[in-house]
């Protein structure tokens, strides 16, 4: 752009400067401003990458565009506003509908919404219109740039739109997420290439979806996106074949090798001259007056343009390939969907070049995709998302749109811990079905339900969060109480990270720590620790017991109870274990009454019996118990 634009750095952090005193409140450097030749200053809010500011420069530079009719522009560009102006020098009209294009660029840098200026009919007033997905509007206000743009934001109506985040705190993605559901398309946009395949896919489709009452413009529009698909595609490889064969013809260079045979042979000085005679042979004399190459000439200019073009074309191709859909083909209709439900889906497009991330969050693999795009639908409301399967195509976006529309799509349970990415920072953990040590399963969503869900096992699990400081606290509390309860058979520990793993329904805790306690067969009445309790060792091992079965309460409280260093703290709690077994007892003879199996029962009194006697004469006999301990059942 060195050709056409001046470039210039200005140092704004001298104090006292005249550049201090005018940005004086600038909240992040570097403030990048473009000076048209007249007029003020156009910031530029875009990437601070190289491609969009080439995009946002040469939109700069040509700020409004003149086709042959609307419809030219109406199948590339989400807004077109044009303008029916006397165009002469001087025209007043012409300057507020310049200088409104160009402070538009502010706010639009890749320039979605274009400003077009159309042949004035000399019996009719200077007038402005705004072509909306559904209509037309007239512009009745002044003619001034500010009321132009502030008539256009107040009226611009789009199906669906880029969404850009800022990279800081804001609620720019929020603003299409909050009020329903949503689909976003992720997809690479080359600022450089005009079109975007499947964000003009996603456009034809939404046109269809919010056609209920069978709207004239949103079915043309649909069909101008559709032409402007295939026209699209065709002129690409026309572009792209153009410039390949440029490029081998320029690769092509005569080398020319003259051989001396004196090279390291010799120290004479060798003179090669070409006779005045000879010269006038190969080159004949031509008048330096006439200027056989006219810069400004029509053949000259167009292969200027053409050179310029795949100039842009190569350098496109630097940031990312364009990437079209295989057929356009449409085999299914979602005419009118958005009339069908309360809740209508929203439509926005990301670039999954910049914010691959928020991607990864809702677990859609960017990674292995070699198109880098995928579609996903969010419910904030529902607390649901769901990804599309499938390869994208027009087909089956269609399809993904009717399943959701009828309810019959699954909820997807993916997130960023399954993607295997280069910003996934997540250190690998210890498998506890292979370590005889003490050990906390790690859990996360691809294992949740079958670690849970064993039966006759007791499984009590720590949920945590990232972003939850308190965690780190009760999370010393609940790895101090696993580890007293190591020793005791069928029942787990684990923990999960609630913020990171996508659960069912029954097993999404609102909040965080929240310690769960699952028992060994009945599933379904699992239990959350108490939030009027402080979370304590005491206090979670007492919810322990107070939950579990009374053979494996037995069992616990004997586990505690060898880990007793003093000796009459050991007492106190042999002897709870005494009174424990007397409780198992009772209930079991109560057993034994209404019990067919009244064999079984009997034997589990007597194994019960010389618990009992154990704990009460030989409590140091550690073998025996445990060996007792082994053989009772529930």
């Amino acid at each position: 752009m060195h050709q056409e634009v001046a470039f210039a750095a200005v140092n704004c952090w001298q104090p006292g400067s005249e550049c201090k005193r005018q940005y004086s409140k600038v909240y992040k450097w570097p403030v990048l401003i473009a000076y048209p030749t007249h007029g003020r200053g156009i910031q530029y809010n875009g990437p601070l990458e190289a491609f969009h500011m080439i995009k946002f420069l040469q939109n700069l530079c040509k700020p409004l565009v003149r086709p042959n009719n609307t419809d030219d522009l109406i199948g590339k560009h989400d807004t077109v506003i044009s303008a029916n102006i006397n165009v002469l020098p001087g025209s007043y009209e012409y300057a507020v509908f310049y200088s409104t294009a160009l402070r538009f660029l502010e706010r639009d840098p890749f320039r979605d919404a274009i400003f077009a200026v159309l042949p004035q009919k000399q019996d009719l007033e200077p007038s402005i219109h705004l072509h909306v997905w559904n209509g037309t509007i007239t512009y009745d206000g002044e003619w001034s740039p500010e009321s132009l743009t502030a008539w256009i934001l107040k009226n611009s109506q789009q199906v669906t739109s880029w969404v850009a985040p800022t990279g800081m705190k804001s609620l720019t993605l929020a603003s299409f997420v909050q009020p329903g559901p949503t689909l976003i398309l992720f997809t690479p946009k080359n600022p450089l290439f005009q079109r975007v395949d499947y964000y003009d896919m996603l456009k034809e489709v939404t046109y269809e979806y919010y056609n209920c009452a069978n709207n004239t413009h949103a079915a043309k529009r649909r069909e101008l996106v559709r032409e402007e698909r295939l026209r699209g595609r065709e002129n690409y490889q026309k572009l792209r074949q153009r410039c390949l064969n440029r490029r081998i013809n320029e690769g092509k260079r005569v080398v020319t090798s003259v051989p001396n045979i004196w090279t390291n042979s010799t120290f004479k000085d060798i003179c090669n001259c070409v006779s005045n005679e000879m010269i006038s042979k190969i080159c004949p004399e031509k008048d330096a007056s006439v200027l056989t190459v006219d810069p400004m000439s029509p053949d000259h200019l167009l292969k200027t343009v053409a050179e310029e073009a795949c100039r842009e074309f190569l350098l496109a191709h630097r940031y990312a390939p364009p990437i079209f859909e295989r057929r356009v083909e449409n085999s299914l209709d979602v005419t009118g969907f958005a009339c069908q439900t309360n809740s209508s889906l929203g439509f926005v497009a990301i670039d999954s070049l910049r914010f691959s991330h928020f991607a990864e969050k809702l677990g859609v693999d960017l990674s292995n995709s070699v198109q880098k795009t995928g579609v996903v639908i969010v419910d904030e409301k529902m607390e649901t998302h769901h990804i599309m399967a499938a390869n994208l195509n027009g087909t089956n976006l269609r399809l993904f749109i009717r399943n959701f529309t009828q309810n019959t799509l699954s909820r997807s349970l993916r997130s960023r811990v399954h993607l295997k990415t280069k910003s996934n920072h997540f250190y690998p953990h210890l498998d506890c079905s292979r370590s005889s040590h003490f050990c906390v399963t790690e859990l996360a969503t691809h294992n949740f339900l079958d670690t849970i869900l064993q039966p006759n096992k007791v499984v009590v699990v720590f949920y945590y969060s990232k972003q939850c400081s308190f965690c780190n606290g009760i999370g010393y509390v609940f790895l101090t109480a696993a580890k007293l309860l190591f020793g005791v058979e069928n029942m787990v520990f684990a923990r999960i990270d609630g913020d990171a793993n996508l659960l069912p329904w029954e097993y999404t805790m609102e909040s965080y720590p929240t310690i769960l306690f699952i028992p060994a067969n009945r599933k379904s009445e699992s239990r959350a620790f108490p939030k009027n309790l402080q979370i304590t060792v005491p206090n979670l091992i007492g919810f322990i017991l107070a939950n579990v079965e009374p053979v494996l309460k037995l069992k616990t409280m004997w586990s505690i109870c060898c880990q007793t260093k003093f000796a009459d703290e050991k007492s106190k709690c042999v002897a709870s274990v005494r009174m424990e077994t007397l409780t198992v007892i009772d209930k079991t003879l109560k057993e034994w009454r209404n019990s067919t199996r009244k064999q079984n029962v009997l034997h589990k009194l007597q194994v019960l019996r010389h618990l009992h006697l154990l704990f009460a004469h030989s409590p140091e006999e550690v073998v025996k118990i445990r060996s007792y301990l082994t053989k009772v059942r529930d």
